[in-house]
């Protein structure tokens, strides 16, 4: 065997090195934003459901209100960045019309179920902001980890490409 052989096969071996190696790293840093975003949809899903439940204690008790409910059944795991955010704004929006439908009616905070429901509406709030932080945090790592050579390259070969972050501003709903 000649020495220009020997030096290919271990181009080539280390080649297939390399190419196995982003390969795999590409695919957990996707799968790693992938679970980050299907942790946001679980707290969206968490968020309209206990809403509804708010929503049915105030109609139980008579109270007219403007409250829309999201039908939690339209919800997916792996729903798009971009519709997770809009989700995210129209729970908000409810959110804002609870808080002024609280203030005329401090008697539904009396209610153990109601204050059990808007503590969990709450709690998905700011897990949903955390997800969010999560997910925008791997999503970068993903996006940056594919932006150079050799990953660009072996990205496009496995049809790879940048996911969008979760654009959603989350302000304060106190204003």
């Amino acid at each position: 065997m000649k020495v220009g052989s020997i030096l290919l096969i271990i181009f080539l071996v280390a080649l297939a090195v390399v190419f196995i190696y982003v390969t795999i790293r590409i695919n957990s840093l996707e799968q790693k934003s992938r679970d980050k975003s299907s942790e946001i949809d679980g707290s969206l899903w968490d968020r309209a459901f206990q809403l509804s439940k708010l929503v049915e204690i105030i109609a139980n008790k008579g109270i007219e209100h403007s409250i829309e409910v999201l039908d939690v059944n339209t919800f997916g795991l792996g729903m798009s960045s971009t519709l997770q955010a809009t989700y995210s704004e129209k729970l908000d929006v409810q959110d804002v019309a609870l808080r002024e439908l609280l203030k005329e009616h401090t008697e539904l905070l009396d209610d153990e179920d109601f204050k059990t429901h808007l503590e969990k509406f709450n709690s998905a709030r700011n897990e949903l902001f955390k997800a969010s932080i999560a997910y925008n945090k791997s999503t970068n790592e993903f996006n940056s980890s594919i932006s150079g050579f050799p990953s660009s390259a072996i990205a496009a070969i496995h049809k790879k490409s940048s996911r969008n972050l979760f654009g959603y501003y989350f302000r304060n709903l106190d204003e």
